[in-house]
């Protein structure tokens, strides 16, 4: 009988998180919200079109050519590791809550099973670590998984150099308008030296970006203080 019940409480633990999901999934699917177009596209897209200019469509690779290849590189990469980080962190605390809220519908489940449950008018200890802890446990585990992998961290550091890039970029692009529309000196100031300032910041912020720790705004909100810390200090 106690090994049904065992199998009773293995198969809810497995199958509610996945129900819970699929549910918050489907309500969040539901609402249409109205698409809002970002001008960072098209500040990219207009960024590689200045960049190009006057450079050779054939013939050896030059510098700016070769630079702004490997740059193209390093953009798509921190907008994917952006991207991976953050689905990974959201997942990982959607199954955190889901193993948490899980825990009143094992109670719901089992509650008919009152010889079980109730010893002499008692909770059976039993159930209470079965059904209670270990769903807490199991959720404090993964927490610290997502704390060992700072999913939510990376994420924060490659938005953080995104934006950085994407700003620079529009500076660029600022200071190209002001040259073709003769605001800035044209004997000292060329495309060329545009190029060189942008590759020179931007070596810049990366050497900086590696010696800065991140701010207290990657900080991860933590899932109930971590469950109370199990319960006890660390």
């Amino acid at each position: 009988m106690r090994e049904k019940h065992m199998i009773k409480i293995f198969a809810t633990n497995l199958f509610v998180p996945v129900l819970v999901i699929l549910a918050i999934a489907a309500i969040a699917g539901s609402f249409r919200f109205k698409k809002k177009e970002s001008i960072k596209g098209e500040v990219y897209e207009y960024f590689v079109k200045v960049w190009k200019t006057g450079e050779p469509e054939s013939g050896e690779e030059t510098f700016f050519q070769r630079f702004f290849r490997m740059f193209i590189q390093a953009y798509e990469y921190e907008k994917y590791k952006e991207s991976v980080n953050k689905l990974k962190y959201y997942l990982y605390k959607i199954l955190v809550l889901s193993v948490i809220l899980s825990i009143p519908f094992l109670v719901l489940f089992l509650i008919t099973e009152k010889d079980w449950i109730l010893n002499n008018g008692e909770w059976n200890d039993i159930y209470l670590y079965t059904v209670v802890l270990v769903p807490l446990i199991f959720a404090y585990l993964i927490n610290k998984y997502i704390r060992i992998r700072k999913y939510h961290e990376t994420w924060y550091r490659h938005l953080r150099n995104r934006h950085e890039i994407e700003w620079r970029m529009l500076v660029f692009i600022k200071d190209y308008e002001q040259l073709k529309a003769g605001m800035k000196p044209e004997d000292t100031v060329t495309i060329e030296s545009l190029k060189m300032d942008f590759i020179n910041d931007l070596c810049e912020y990366w050497k900086a970006a590696a010696d800065v720790p991140l701010s207290d705004g990657s900080k991860e909100d933590s899932i109930f203080a971590e469950i109370g810390s199990l319960f006890g200090k660390e």
